[in-house]
């Protein structure tokens, strides 16, 4: 008997502590803060980046997420401080992520979640001050980051950085070499393409078509390698032409969107 009194008030006091716990977590997991304004991609990029913090996420900056990926935000201080990161959305809002956190020196942290609507470019910037912000003044400073210096004075250290996030399919990016040429006529020219998503990674597999007005093409249609890389040749038309335009179209799949570039020629 005895030992189910003591087995039951145990198992009373278990859950008391559980539900404790619970509600502890819950007061710790404080929503996070949004307000309704918009900056332009200029004011973002003109916060400075401060070498005693650095931010990033886990796909470098510009990084790309379909929806519904998780983005994983980095960042450390070699100074002790207090950090404010909050992220801007492409519809015009501003969402504090985290607020009048103290972390320490070279002390590695990690933000995670969900990339979500809307789709588009989402650029974060991060603070760190020796005391802790009031709401005004994070209000401020996201509504007018170019007034930085007279918000905070001197007493601070910030960073930016930003993130695609598209419904699904992967933005792609052809980078041609040479992308520009002069060629004498009847000599011929040889073009490296690389097609890539927006964070540099290679597609590969891929046909790209070629096109030019006129001239020959060694090939109207070139696959990507494992690299992303494909290869062809222009020759230049014997009649005497004071420019030309190569055009390279990447005519998209399931997975990725379509994009293009052209080749600038002159003709001698």
């Amino acid at each position: 008997m005895k030992k189910y009194v003591h087995a039951n008030l145990f198992l009373q006091i278990f859950l008391v502590l559980l539900i404790l716990a619970g509600l502890s977590s819950m007061v710790l997991a404080k929503p996070s803060v949004t307000f309704q304004f918009h900056i332009s991609p200029e004011d973002h990029r003109s916060i400075p980046r401060s070498p005693q913090i650095a931010l990033s996420t886990d796909r470098g900056d510009g990084g790309f997420y379909s929806v519904g990926e998780r983005v994983n935000l980095r960042y450390q201080a070699t100074i002790g401080g207090y950090i404010t990161l909050a992220q801007y959305n492409p519809g015009g809002s501003v969402q504090i992520i985290e607020e009048n956190k103290f972390v320490r020196a070279n002390s590695p942290q990690m933000v995670s979640f969900m990339a979500k609507e809307p789709v588009g470019t989402h650029r974060v910037v991060i603070i760190i001050t020796p005391d802790t912000i009031p709401r005004n003044k994070i209000q401020e400073f996201l509504r007018n980051p170019s007034r930085i210096s007279s918000i905070f004075g001197g007493q601070y250290a910030v960073n930016r950085t930003e993130f695609m996030v598209d419904g699904g399919q992967v933005e792609p990016l052809i980078n041609v070499q040479p992308a520009t040429f002069n060629l004498n006529a009847g000599s011929t020219q040889t073009f490296s393409i690389r097609l890539t998503d927006y964070s540099g990674r290679p597609i590969p597999g891929k046909n790209l078509l070629l096109d030019a007005p006129f001239g020959t093409l060694s090939s109207h249609q070139v696959r990507t390698n494992s690299r992303g890389m494909a290869i062809f040749t222009y020759t230049a038309s014997f009649v005497r032409r004071s420019s030309v335009r190569i055009s390279v179209l990447f005519p998209g799949d399931a997975d990725h969107g379509w994009t293009s570039t052209e080749i600038v020629g002159h003709i001698r």
